[in-house]
């Protein structure tokens, strides 16, 4: 159980991360849990940990003791644990750790006894898609997106269970707000996707995806063909905004994207450089968003229409462990020194065109 994910373990305790942070890592088995913990460093009897919260939580005291125990039994008592947040930062003596040290067993004893449950927390876990068709075949329907707990309750009323209406062949005879959310059930069932309404996809196109931290758009990554494009708006950002926007222009393509986001980034530049909004303002009015045709028109055998989720499902090989969360925490290491991090981050913007590139020559096949 990896600490710097406690909140995660505490809803699920079969929860897996993907993704594992910096900072040098240690296993530690407490009054029988066995549990994974990091530091930064140790200097002379003080020990350093990095959490990415603004303020201090109540639960960082769990890492904190974690961490006073793993050196108290290797024999290296410490003097005292300086704890950084994006805020601020805490020096903790370890007369302040022992007054917790009640408190901090029993949270962690509670660990232990925690059912497997899905919620927000799967999205962040390597063994969601097992735990999900688990649930499923349980017969439990919410795992299903669009699924809704009141809709299978409508058609329980009308003495109709899931599960029977697709095996008889009846999704298309119902109204018609039940016909993706029953084809989402069926997808998953029968492990085949399935086309709602046909829709038409661009020829020509360049993908794109951004990457974000806190409410900086830092890298505009694009796929032309085989061939990816980054831009990093770190210095001179507007000169290297300047060279995306004629780039972009002078190709003149369609821009295909996954989900809202990434456009909304582009358009965001056009108030914050004045003299390029012409330009932006042409570029923008040819896109496709991939998120909002598969929502409307496919139905997946995957529980998140999450472009991850559905790029393995059409045999993308991700090649880092990245999301959108642990890209701010690559980036902010990479702001504090380690070169590393901007590498690993500019990977995985690569791999987010090239998985929307095969999402959409997969669906051109179907």
């Amino acid at each position: 159980m990896d600490l710097l994910y406690y909140e995660n373990f505490k809803s699920c305790s079969y929860f897996v991360p993907t993704y594992k942070r910096q900072g040098s890592y240690f296993d530690i088995n407490i009054n029988g849990l066995n549990v994974e913990a990091n530091y930064e460093s140790i200097n002379n009897g003080v020990v350093k940990i990095i959490r990415m919260g603004n303020n201090f939580k109540k639960s960082y005291w769990l890492h904190i003791y974690t961490v006073y125990k793993y050196f108290k039994d290797k024999g290296e008592p410490i003097k005292r644990i300086v704890l950084e947040t994006s805020n601020g930062s805490y020096e903790i003596n370890v007369s302040d750790i022992l007054l917790r040290e009640k408190w901090i067993t029993k949270e962690l004893n509670d660990l232990k006894s925690t059912k497997k449950v899905h919620g927000p927390h799967c999205k962040f876990c390597k063994i969601k898609n097992q735990c999900h068709l688990e649930f499923l075949r349980e017969g439990d329907y919410s795992i299903v997106p669009n699924l809704s707990k009141s809709m299978v309750e409508d058609l329980k009323n009308m003495n109709l269970e899931p599960l029977t209406v697709i095996k008889t062949n009846q999704i298309e005879k119902l109204d018609k707000r039940f016909k993706k959310p029953l084809y989402n059930l069926k997808s998953l069932i029968e492990n085949q996707v399935y086309v709602i309404d046909e829709h038409s996809f661009p020829q020509d196109y360049i993908v794109f995806d951004v990457e974000t931290y806190l409410n900086k758009d830092f890298l505009f990554g694009f796929l032309e063909n085989e061939t990816y494009v980054p831009f990093f708006l770190e210095k001179n950002t507007y000169k290297i905004a300047a060279k995306m926007v004629d780039f972009l222009y002078e190709k003149d393509k369609v821009l295909l994207h996954y989900d809202k986001n990434d456009l909304t980034a582009l358009k965001k530049l056009s108030s914050k450089y004045p003299l390029l909004r012409d330009k932006l303002s042409k570029i923008s009015s040819k896109t496709c968003d991939l998120y909002e045709i598969i929502r409307k028109n496919y139905s997946l055998p995957v529980v998140s229409y999450s472009l991850k989720d559905i790029s393995k499902y059409f045999g993308f090989n991700w090649k880092t462990e990245l999301n959108g969360f642990a890209v701010i925490l690559e980036y902010k290491s990479y702001l504090n020194g380690n070169k590393n991090a901007l590498k690993n981050i500019f990977k995985y913007n690569e791999d987010d065109c090239r998985a929307t590139k095969l999402v959409l020559e997969s669906l051109k096949t179907i």
